[in-house]
């Protein structure tokens, strides 16, 4: 009898020690699903983002026109306010995505290539950096140093 006892529990041991495995490979698939959701969700919203900003220009004439006179260099002041509320707009959705890749939920090619630069190759980028880049994260403001400002410097032919 002590022997059918002892097989009981042996068999409940292990049984326990299966079901906490099984348990353990649950909580791992379903972190995992959620991993993905979580991932899907913040590209869909930052590419959102991108979306909000190039509608912005499409359906605002003035800022369409402000963003010519920007390339073409002449700001009216009232221009520049347009212009510095959008850069604004646009360095926080970038310093977003940035954070999104330093949380590893986006990788730097898509920060790439949801990031249209554009904004940053405007002669007025440069005013509006040494204004205001005090106003970010010195991490991010490294990455516009290193990746943003040049290119708003006018491109030198090599010929010259």
């Amino acid at each position: 009898m002590a022997d059918v006892n002892w097989i009981w529990k042996e068999s409940a041991e292990v049984l326990g020690v299966l079901g906490v495995i099984a348990s353990m490979i649950f909580v791992g698939v379903e972190i995992r699903q959620n991993t993905y959701a979580v991932r899907g969700a913040t590209l869909h919203a930052v590419s959102q983002q991108s979306l909000d900003l190039v509608m912005a220009g499409l359906d605002n004439p003035e800022l369409r026109s402000t963003f010519a006179a920007a390339r073409a260099g002449r700001l009216s002041p009232e221009q520049k306010d347009i212009m510095n509320w959008f850069l604004s707009a646009k360095l926080r959705a970038d310093e977003n995505r940035f954070r999104q890749v330093q949380l590893g939920i986006l990788d730097a090619s898509t920060f790439q290539q949801l990031s249209n630069h554009a904004a940053y190759r405007i002669p007025h980028f440069v005013e509006y950096w040494a204004l205001r880049g005090d106003d970010y994260a010195a991490d991010f403001q490294e990455l516009v140093i290193r990746e943003f400002l040049p290119l708003s410097q006018p491109v030198i032919a090599e010929d010259q």
